[in-house]
């Protein structure tokens, strides 16, 4: 038989009523706990998708057209190759009012959250890739940018022109 003791443990009319800050404690540790657990990686990790391949832009921006990239991708995102377009004058290499083939080299990441290549004497493409075959962003040249939408022709890169032979 238990005891009076026993029996006021479980008295039902006894109740313990929360503060307004111990209710705001637990409040905050539900949402960071629900918070945590929904995070994924982090912006700068690499990506799971392989961007290497040839890639074209048909756009006209800032004295170059007919945008080329030819590039590998390395296991932590890091991509590499060459870039080609026609040169109006006076951009990407090119002597002021002369046209030329333009050319040289990229280096970028593939991270989870975006896409970066520097086009080595030309501009740098920030983006994103929507598809396997579509890469979509600005492209900037100091302190200007446009829109530029680069399609993959190939999922292999030439390596001649990668490796500039």
């Amino acid at each position: 038989m238990l005891g009076m003791d026993a029996v006021r443990i479980f008295d039902l009319e006894e109740t313990t009523t929360l503060r307004p800050r111990d209710t705001l404690y637990i409040v905050a540790g539900l949402f960071l706990g629900f918070a945590a657990s929904a995070c994924g990686p982090e912006p700068t990790v690499p990506a799971t998708t392989n961007i290497a391949g040839s890639w074209t832009a048909n756009a006209h921006l800032f004295a170059l057209s007919n945008f080329r990239i030819e590039m590998i991708q390395e296991p932590k995102g890091i991509v590499s190759g060459k870039w080609f377009a026609d040169g109006d004058g006076g951009g990407g290499g090119c002597l002021p009012a002369v046209p030329c083939k333009a050319f040289g080299n990229l280096i970028g990441t593939n991270t989870v959250s975006q896409v970066t290549i520097e086009l080595l004497g030309a501009g740098r493409f920030d983006g994103v890739l929507l598809h396997d075959t579509t890469l979509r962003g600005t492209f900037t040249v100091t302190d200007n940018y446009d829109t530029i939408t680069f399609v993959r022709r190939s999922a292999t890169p030439s390596l001649d022109r990668v490796h500039g032979e």
